[in-house]
């Protein structure tokens, strides 16, 4: 694609932000077209410090699923933009990032003509180590493109043509797995996602980590466990979602039962959550809802 043709638009969610985060916003919407999302009880903004981007105040909790949707849709609808930039409030991140991005897509994508997102290397911001699977191995598959599976939407950047052909996000996901379920459907349709280790961001998932054996476990907050565990149900039956993850998944949430409330702080409450989510898991879900896009 020529470079004068491309145009991005940045999409970021806020979820009751801090100062930092919001001054860090403030400053996207001065430089870049998109839309701010706000899914905080109170509007983090009562008016952008710039006419570039669109906000949305929801003044409730959607997810992160419906409020990338939301977006995405009036990109699509109301502009003529090519990229889109995903940022979540708290990545570290600097104002050229979506350029940085962008431009990297456009530069693997000349080799890897199947790629439908591409993110970037996400690296702690505790502790500086990259988060990657210790399960999967590394495909580097071009000097400056890595293959994996399961992608994260922090700091990624696709396309408007691959929404139109992939769909947008399972908005009944809520916030777990919706960025897994999207890069598996568009690998379902023939498309590859990954990351360049060519850009880093910092980054932190879940509340707190810590290593055990050379392996990474992340301690989200108590109440994501229901979501991880509900999904992890309603995605068990979909022939797209890779097997090996399924099986995996099942071992370490087998585990967690065991081991949380014995070794994590919280973890009597973290398990309590693992439990409604799995009662609400065996509801059955609507398969599908809201995928597609106009």
């Amino acid at each position: 694609m020529e470079r004068e043709k491309k145009q991005v638009a940045v999409i970021i969610v806020l979820f009751e932000p801090n100062k930092a985060e919001i001054a860090k916003a403030s400053r996207l919407a001065c430089r870049y077209h998109g839309v701010i999302v706000d899914n905080s009880l109170s509007p983090a903004f009562i008016s952008l410090p710039s006419h570039l981007m669109h906000y949305i105040a929801f003044q409730r909790n959607m997810g992160i699923a419906e409020a990338q949707n939301v977006a995405m849709r009036y990109i699509i609808e109301n502009t003529t933009a090519t990229h889109i930039v995903f940022l979540d409030q708290d990545s570290d991140i600097d104002e050229n990032y979506p350029d940085a991005i962008s431009e990297a897509f456009d530069h693997v994508n000349m080799e890897v003509p199947q790629l439908a997102f591409l993110g970037p290397r996400i690296e702690n911001k505790v502790s500086g180590r990259e988060y990657k699977s210790v399960i999967h191995r590394q495909q580097q598959v071009t000097h400056n493109f890595i293959l994996r599976r399961d992608i994260t939407s922090s700091g990624g950047c696709t396309t408007t043509a691959i929404i139109r052909e992939v769909g947008i996000n399972d908005s009944q996901l809520f916030i777990d797995y919706v960025d897994f379920e999207w890069g598996w459907r568009a690998q379902s349709k023939g498309f590859v996602c990954g990351i360049t280790p060519d850009i880093t961001i910092q980054h932190m998932i879940g509340r707190q980590t810590f290593y055990f054996l050379g392996y990474t476990v992340i301690i989200s907050a108590p109440q994501r466990y229901f979501y991880q565990y509900r999904n992890f149900l309603w995605l068990l039956p979909r022939c797209y979602v890779p097997l090996r993850w399924k099986v995996n998944t099942l071992i370490k949430f087998l585990a967690r039962l065991v081991y949380f409330p014995l070794l994590v702080k919280s973890g009597r409450l973290c398990w309590r959550y693992m439990i409604s989510g799995i009662a609400a898991g065996l509801k059955p879900s609507n398969q599908g809802q809201q995928k597609n896009i106009q």
